[in-house]
């Protein structure tokens, strides 16, 4: 039988007990990850234009060049203002270190048309409360490029809904679209951070084909891609491909399917999360030769220990796809934007605990206060430690 747990919950943005003056609008292809006290939500697509309520897909599309973050304790959101920004920002990648956001690759409009292989940082360390402090650099790679020595073979090609993986002084990069109407590519890259060089690496193993919009876990040893796009058909998740770091070689690793409900069906677009061993998938798009799309709401859970799938007795509030899902450190998956069954571009936030996994004590007393702590922002931080005796390590969460 599946496993029954709580379902998903609406997050509603407050400043103070109404609705926030300042959000994001609804929207798709974005990217997000999370810090200890935010979400970072980056970029994106909406057919919409502000202001304007029609929805008319051909004439008003619209590329959301902009960073957002969502605090946690707080339920605020907040626009982060800064020059150099990543114009190529629908489908594109963003890892979190620290306090910096990478932003890897990524399209404009019309899609496939303007697109990256770029690394570009964005530092959140010094943000303010007013949205400004961040600042935009780009990480040059490949120097020799441009003195003749290298002819660029070794550099992936410029593309979006990529893969990146960070792994012992190296980062990744697998598959991505190159364009609306071509073939996704089978690439796989890896960056030395230490020179800033790209190398094509030629893995030996049963390679996969290409693909994008796929999702990635990891352990100390692989990487294992999950699902993923073509132009008429999804990939299946009865089947993951590993790629062994050391060895530089794929392997292709059935899986085990819930002994009631099988396997999850193929999809591309999905929302993953990692929580140890543990990957959980929300949602998604299933297509083929002979169906028609369907957005998903189901979730599921594999261990990569055991590589068993099991379908969990929760869904989403919604078929989505083109959402993001990550996790908080109080032990909450988020899910956010996403295409809605009916077209629409989703501006909400979800919230769901996953089973059998216990945060640490303290993430789930500060979850508490700052559940019914709802003016907490107003105070200084002096004060909560003082008179309130609340840990630093909490109250910095709050800017």
């Amino acid at each position: 039988m599946s496993v029954i747990t709580k379902g998903f919950e609406p997050v509603f943005p407050t400043t103070e007990n109404s609705i926030s003056e300042e959000q994001p609008i609804g929207r798709s292809g974005h990217s997000m990850v999370a810090d200890d006290a935010n979400l970072y939500i980056f970029g994106g697509y909406t057919p919409f234009r502000d202001g304007e309520q029609d929805f008319d897909i051909a004439d008003k599309p619209r590329v959301l060049v902009e960073l957002w973050k969502f605090n946690f304790a707080t339920r605020k959101w907040m626009k982060l203002e800064s020059e150099g920004i990543p114009d190529t920002c629908a489908s594109s990648c963003l890892v979190l270190q620290g306090k910096k956001l990478i932003v890897y690759g990524g399209t404009g409009y019309p899609f496939g048309q303007m697109m990256s292989s770029s690394l570009k940082v964005c530092d959140c360390r010094h943000v303010n409360k007013s949205g400004s402090g961040s600042y935009w650099y780009l990480i040059e790679s490949n120097p020799n490029v441009y003195n003749c020595l290298d002819s660029g073979d070794n550099m992936p090609r410029r593309a979006y809904g990529q893969s990146l993986i960070f792994h012992d002084n190296n980062i990744y990069t697998f598959g991505g679209a190159i364009g609306f109407f071509e073939e996704a590519l089978a690439d796989l890259h890896k960056l030395d951070v230490h020179t800033k060089i790209w190398e094509r690496l030629a893995p030996t193993g049963n390679a996969p084909i290409g693909r994008y919009k796929q999702e990635v876990a990891f352990d100390d040893e692989r990487f294992y891609l999950f699902g993923g796009g073509r132009l008429n058909y999804s990939e299946t998740l009865a089947i993951v491909y590993a790629y062994h770091f050391d060895k530089n070689r794929w392997d292709a690793v059935p899986t085990k399917p819930d002994v009631n409900f099988g396997y999850p069906r193929s999809r591309c677009s999905f929302g993953l999360v990692q929580v140890e061993s543990t990957v959980y998938i929300t949602g998604g798009r299933t297509y083929s030769y002979s169906t028609y799309p369907e957005s998903l709401d189901d979730v599921w859970a594999i261990s990569l220990v055991s590589l068993q799938w099991r379908k969990l007795g929760v869904t989403l509030p919604e078929p989505l796809y083109f959402h993001r899902a990550t996790m908080s450190p109080a032990g909450y998956m988020y899910v956010y934007g996403g295409v809605t069954k009916d077209g629409e571009r989703s501006d909400r936030i979800y919230k769901w605990r996953p089973p059998f996994h216990i945060p640490a004590l303290s993430e789930l007393c500060w979850d508490s206060v700052t559940k019914h702590f709802q003016s907490i922002d107003k105070e200084t931080e002096i004060y909560l430690e003082t008179f309130y005796g609340i840990p630093n390590r909490f109250t910095e969460r709050l800017s």
